[in-house]
């Protein structure tokens, strides 16, 4: 049998954010611990402009760093400098023929000279140039889609649906789902929402991951955090982890929910564990919400899970209807975190209804005595069943 070399393709997203680490770089160890056989690359292509200035110097560090490390588990990483206008996202459709031109020459190479026959590709921008390679030399593709990128851009203000951008992207899309030789969807939404472009498409499932030797409760950490901020043993923490910004995760939907569960008749705060600390606060003084209610942890990915300890509830709610399954909410369950989510977290709300690992509720029109039920009747058995989907459906080792 052919041995096979791999490549895994990444358009502009940073490669030192802590999606990229959990979503790519641990997934990549973790399969070249499994395979031994054939080379494993990693192409990123990276604004050019990060490697001419000062301010991106300690960046360019980690990269070095990176590409040691990768270089250790027998991963090749290769940085492909481009031009690229803007942030990777707007992809207006008069940008498109700029990033291929960029990408295509740079697959030809891997799929002649290294001899790679199989591209991932993640997301949208760089899965064109993949099925043109495939056309010409055979290799092949698989569409790593994340999300539906053109209906995140309408919801994001970005594009109008009726816009040529838009029209653009969806013709791709299609074309993408057609000529790909998989296509993964993160969730059985995600099959549904393809599904209804090409009704014959070839797709996987694959939901997003969690490192389950990092996030493990530290109860030593729980107890002296929860001592050092007066949290006393029957009070519940409701926990947040992960941006915050005005498109899907909003915090006034947050605030909103502070502002409602004041009626509550059960003992309670907030733990958001965030950047975005200083809009949180913003948005909540708007609301009144005082500091008294709740408290916010800046800090690494690696102690997310620290802090994610404290907690006795991981909640995830959304502004519109969206298909997916948050990063969040399996590093949630894989903390025996149950899930407080509203009804638009659609491929969530599905998990729940299929696993009985939490509670969705009703925004508009919240029901306290509900949630209270809910969280009364929390127990050793509910946090080992969030623990044991989170193993045995979304670790990156499954």
């Amino acid at each position: 049998m052919e041995i096979m070399n791999i490549a895994y393709v990444i358009w502009i997203e940073s490669l030192i954010s802590p999606i990229i680490e959990g979503q790519v770089i641990q997934l990549l160890k973790e399969l070249r611990g499994q395979i031994k056989e054939g080379k494993l690359y990693l192409i990123a292509f990276q604004p050019v402009y990060k490697f001419w200035f000062k301010k991106f110097a300690s960046e360019r560090a980690n990269l070095k760093r990176l590409r040691a490390e990768l270089r250790k588990s027998n991963i090749y990483l290769s940085v492909i400098p481009v031009v690229y206008l803007g942030r990777w996202f707007p992809n207006n459709w008069y940008l498109l023929p700029l990033i291929w031109i960029q990408v295509f020459p740079v697959l030809c190479y891997f799929s002649l000279i290294m001899k790679v026959r199989l591209f991932h590709c993640r997301s949208y921008p760089a899965t064109f140039p993949a099925i043109l390679v495939k056309r010409l030399f055979g290799a092949k593709v698989i569409f790593d889609p994340r999300s539906p990128f053109p209906e995140e851009n309408v919801v994001a203000g970005r594009w109008d649906i009726n816009s040529c951008t838009y029209k653009v992207w969806k013709l791709l899309e299609k074309k993408y789902l057609l000529e790909s030789d998989v296509t993964i969807a993160i969730a059985n939404t995600y099959t549904k929402h393809f599904a209804e472009i090409v009704k014959d498409g070839k797709f996987v499932e694959i939901p997003n991951n969690v490192d389950l030797k990092e996030f493990v409760v530290n109860e030593a950490f729980r107890a002296a955090f929860r001592s050092k901020l007066g949290i006393c043993e029957e009070e519940i923490v409701f926990a947040y982890s992960g941006s915050l910004g005005s498109h899907w995760n909003d915090p006034r939907i947050y605030a909103d929910f502070v502002v409602k569960t004041r009626d509550l008749n059960v003992k309670h705060r907030f733990l958001f564990i965030t950047k975005d600390a200083a809009y949180l606060k913003k948005i909540f003084d708007q609301h009144n919400i005082v500091s008294s209610e709740y408290f916010v942890i800046s800090t690494e990915r690696a102690d997310v899970p620290l802090y994610l300890s404290c907690a006795d509830f991981g909640l995830n709610f959304m502004k519109r209807p969206d298909i997916r399954i948050s990063i969040k909410t399996v590093e949630y369950l894989a903390m025996g975190l149950p899930l407080i989510i509203n009804q638009n977290l659609l491929g969530g709300k599905e998990l729940i209804e299929r696993y009985k690992v939490g509670l969705v509720i009703d925004l508009n029109n919240l029901n306290l005595k509900e949630l209270e039920d809910f969280i009364l009747k929390k127990d050793q058995q509910l946090s080992l069943r969030c623990k044991k989907i989170a193993h045995e459906k979304f670790s990156t080792k499954k």
